[in-house]
């Protein structure tokens, strides 16, 4: 880069890092003008002076040659490179000192940061020394040492020092307190104690007390049990029956994996033992054992899950024990214990002149002092760990039903959005014909209308009518007799009317062939119809369509077959607390499916504003707006937006391969926060992975469900539960289908 060309991209001057004083251009130019003055008077003082007229023949003043000249000249060009040439030399020597001071700051932060580490670590351990600081044992007032991490390979090799040394200086420790004898009383009086210098006792002898079957551990009595059989198929409720019968009892679990090559030679001795004795069995001319056969195939399944890692091994024990307040108490829950688990074909011994063996196992020290094990596969294994479901219930949220795995009440609060993992107030029920889709939808609207929340549902098979008449709502029947006009605008603005043009014309989109209908042309006619001073109806817009190809289509609305459904004069209002738009009498869907996405669209129109109150909007047979492309857009966007205006949306259907085959309807089951998920056909249970992953079991079990039981999918848990109907709710929440009569 030429320096001519550099001055006039630089204007002069270069930028400066840091903070150096900024020079402004007069500046630059004086010292500019400066410069060329100087290098003037040193051209001056090199050309020889006058000194007076010579004579002409004398030899005159030399003329300074042309190369003097053009050095001059390069030397006044090149002035402000030189200019700017010093400033980057001393931007620069700034730049290095600046680097130097920030490398000794970030070595002086990095050194803080050590020594914050350090101190944190030195806190937590205060911390847990205050916590586990206990007058009645010297072990529980040490604290074992935690390895501490850096991603500093230096510092991370000398702290897995120190961890290993503090760690054995705390083994040691323990080691040497553990082998203190413990001296019990064994009577005290007021002015002297008896003690026993026997270090082999281990309990007092006034607060342990051992009997044949039982033990007395202070004013306690205690029974008992280990885990001696199981049956042959195990269900993943089994342990939560358990926990949920209200027996008074703890239980101790020991869990350890099973060597898989140890494993599969026992089996396979047991399996060629089993063959020999069957193989006996024939030589005598006996058939075959059934038992026997069972077993080998049980055992060589077992070989081969083992053999591809399906499953594995697993040595479990299970100690329970009762516990009551006197020995008449503890017989009587003895024998409701045993035919509790007799009901379920687990057997649990007890032990005789054992029981104060098999108390250890409760101690602290994570011991197995029976040894009563059994071998079970893995799967076996989850279905007996005390795994506590999770329960949902929320104060402010209604009653839905019993959690059946610990017989806990569920309440749920769909408008909690600002909890965590809760986006949304929206619901789907999916459900078989008959299998309680409408009591679970008139149980949520009945509680949720007892919490103040505006009931709106719209209603395709007359379900809904008595629950309204009963809560003192609003039953809307659509008939020729009885419509509605679509063409009513609910708002004042321009933004309002242009609004409703849209819903209308994906409203007339449902009469009109593909192949006849044009949106831009269908655009114009209402525009120009909402621009008129006459009446907004279907008469005025058919003047105007009287040569469109659609006119005869959008006739039928007027004059044909569907006149007086969308051709009245009513308008659509919400100023019930519940309210129902009754379509039984609609019974063709080429009038029910326009009408549920007019009433929809309207509904939305009327609560798309943002409102304090809350309002529920249940949509029966909601896989009918689906069928439409447009109309699955709007009915997304309905439910994807609906947090906003407080409002939930529940869609329920018993066509749940409509929703899952359709990308806007599994849209819509991705913003549903809660799910209730009722018996479902075989033919489904293979979608059911689109709505949340599930085991092959869960959806045996949905497809084996009862009336009323259901999996309720909320806050990343999901739960089983039983649907509680109350009595007070019962005589109209019952389904009541419509008499011939009526219709």
């Amino acid at each position: 880069m030429s320096k001519k060309i550099l001055v006039q991209q630089t204007n002069g001057h270069a930028e400066e890092v840091g903070k150096p004083t900024k020079r402004t251009k007069l500046e630059r130019l004086q010292e500019l003008q400066e410069q060329i003055q100087s290098l003037q008077n040193e051209e001056l003082e090199r050309l020889p002076k006058k000194r007076g007229r010579k004579p002409k023949h004398e030899t005159t003043q030399e003329i300074p040659k042309k190369e003097q000249v053009v050095n001059f000249k390069e030397k006044i060009l090149n002035l402000p490179y030189i200019i700017l040439l010093k400033e980057k030399n001393a931007l620069v020597r700034k730049r290095v000192e600046l680097e130097k001071t920030k490398k000794e700051q970030e070595r002086t932060i990095h050194a803080k940061q050590e020594e914050i580490q350090d101190l944190q670590h030195t806190i937590s351990e205060s911390q847990q020394a205050l916590i586990r600081t206990f007058d009645s044992s010297k072990i529980l007032q040490i604290v074992e040492p935690t390895l501490r991490k850096s991603k500093n390979p230096i510092r991370a090799i000398k702290f897995l020092q120190q961890y290993r040394k503090e760690k054995k200086q705390y083994d040691t420790l323990v080691r040497e307190i553990d082998s203190i004898p413990f001296v019990p009383h064994v009577s005290r009086t007021e002015t002297q104690l008896q003690l026993e210098n026997d270090p082999s006792r281990k309990y007092k002898i006034d607060f342990l007390t051992t009997h044949r079957k039982h033990l007395e551990v202070g004013d306690k009595y205690v029974r008992l049990y280990y885990l001696a059989d199981l049956p042959a198929y195990l269900h993943q409720t089994v342990y939560f029956k358990i926990m949920a019968y209200g027996l008074p009892f703890q239980f101790s679990v020991f869990v350890k994996p099973a060597q898989r090559n140890v494993l599969l030679k026992q089996i396979r001795r047991r399996i060629s033992s089993l063959q020999a004795k069957q193989n006996e069995r024939v030589k005598k001319g006996l058939i075959r054992d059934p038992e026997d056969e069972k077993a080998i195939e049980e055992a060589e399944t077992f070989a081969q899950e083992l053999t591809y890692e399906v499953e594995r091994g697993m040595v479990y024990a299970l100690t329970f024990a009762l516990e009551a307040s006197s020995k008449e108490e503890l017989d009587a829950m003895h024998k409701d214990f045993i035919n509790m688990t007799d009901g379920m074909e687990m057997v649990f011994n007890t032990y005789t002149y054992g029981q104060k063996q098999a108390f250890k196992n409760f101690m602290p020290f994570g011991e197995d002092h029976v040894n009563e094990n059994k071998l079970l596969v893995s799967t076996a294994v989850s279905f007996l760990m005390p795994f506590v479901a999770k329960q949902l219930y929320d104060p402010h949220g209604i009653y839905l039903g019993v959690n059946v795995f610990h017989n806990s009440q569920v309440y749920i609060n769909p408008f909690q959005v600002n909890a965590k993992d809760i986006n949304n107030s929206n619901i789907n029920i999916f459900g078989q014909s008959g299998m309680g889709k409408s009591v679970t939808a008139k149980l949520l609207a009945t509680r949720m209308y007892m919490r103040g929340t505006q009931i709106i549902i719209i209603d395709p098979e007359r379900e809904y009518s008595e629950l309204a008449e009963a809560l003192g709502g609003e039953v809307i029947k659509f008939s020729r007799e009885n419509g509605i006009n679509p063409f009513y605008v609910h708002g004042k603005t321009k933004s309002d009317m242009l609004d409703h043009i849209l819903t209308l014309k994906t409203f007339l989109k449902f009469f009109i062939p593909i192949d006849k209908y044009d949106s831009a042309e269908m655009d114009d006619y209402l525009v120009t119809l909402y621009e008129k001073e006459e009446k907004q109806d279907f008469p005025t817009l058919l003047k105007l369509m009287k040569k469109s190809p659609m006119y005869r289509h959008v006739k039928v609305l007027n004059e044909g077959s569907l006149k007086g459904i969308f051709t009245a004069d009513r308008k659509l209002a919400l100023d019930r607390d519940v309210v129902v738009f009754d379509l039984y009498d609609l019974k063709r869907d080429e009038k029910r499916e326009p009408a549920m996405y007019l009433l929809t669209s309207l509904i939305w129109n009327l609560v798309n504003t943002a409102s304090k109150k809350n309002r529920m909007l249940f949509i029966d047979e909601a896989h009918k707006l689906l069928k439409d492309r447009e109309v699955a857009v709007f009915f997304y966007e309905m439910v994807k937006q609906a947090r906003k205006r407080n409002l939930g949306v529940v869609s329920i259907t018993q066509d749940v391969k409509d929703f899952l085959g359709n990308e806007w309807g599994n849209a819509v089951i991705t913003n549903s926060e809660t799910k209730i998920i009722l018996k479902q056909s075989y033919a489904n249970l293979p979608y059911m992975d689109n709505i949340y992953p599930m085991t092959d079991s869960e959806k045996e079990a949905i497809g084996n469900f009862k009336r009323g039981e259901a999996l309720v999918y909320r806050e990343g848990e999901h739960l089983r539960v039983d649907i509680d109907v109350l009595p007070y709710e019962a005589d109209f929440i019952q389904v009541k289908k419509p008499t011939e009569d009526e219709d």
